[in-house]
């Protein structure tokens, strides 16, 4: 089996590789890599059976990775093995088309093993199901869909998360206080929250994922 292994921190893909080999012994040839640019070179110069891949990689993502496998049909199929777990990143993964299994990470490696074992079979531990959950989680949640506001909106309410008042997000938009009032109540309507502070909890939580996705 063929794994390229991606993950930006050194120690922790030493951790990784070691812990695959003992359980794979003589089973398993592992690349390592640790950004996105070095994951596509390996990928475009060699055939990969797998790519473990962590979701944040500095100044990308792992789902950088599994898009390029997609876009360009390459054999390899993904293992998302990652700390940053989320129903929209896992929605994102099954949406790339080359993800089998999505897993957060432990100190056990014991489920991503099997995982890799199942994927080199050509089977998917990913499925619509899960997706489905995922996007019921993301509803029951309130989770900010970022689509629904224009993006005047969207700056207002960034700046509510930023802590400005209304007063300092008029100075800063260059916009009438009754006109941030006006976009603040649509915003409230659009997302379902009655406060600033929740507001500022939704665009906060999809701060996190914009990093991955």
């Amino acid at each position: 089996m063929k794994v390229l292994l991606v993950d930006d921190h050194p120690m922790v893909r030493m951790g990784i590789k070691a812990g695959l080999e003992s359980t794979f012994e003589e089973g398993v040839e592992i690349t390592e890599v640790g950004s996105v640019d070095e994951a596509i070179a390996a990928l475009d110069d060699a055939v990969f059976d797998i790519a473990v891949l962590d979701l944040r990689l500095g100044e990308g993502s792992g789902l950088d990775v599994a898009r390029h496998i997609s876009e360009n049909n390459l054999s390899a199929r993904c293992v998302v093995f990652t700390s940053v777990k989320s129903p929209r990143s896992l929605i994102a993964a099954f949406e790339s088309g080359s993800v089998s299994a999505y897993l957060e990470k432990d100190s056990d490696l014991k489920p991503l093993a099997e995982a890799m074992e199942a994927t080199a079979k050509g089977f998917s531990m990913l499925t619509h199901a899960d997706a489905r959950d995922a996007a019921a989680e993301l509803g029951s949640q309130g989770a900010l869909d970022r689509d629904s506001l224009t993006k005047r909106e969207l700056e207002i309410a960034e700046l509510i998360a930023d802590g400005l008042s209304d007063a300092e997000i008029s100075e800063a938009l260059h916009l009438a206080s009754s006109t941030v009032r006006n976009n603040l109540t649509t915003i409230y309507q659009k997302v379902g929250v009655e406060s600033r502070t929740l507001l500022a909890g939704l665009v906060w939580e999809s701060r996190k994922d914009l990093d991955i996705l």
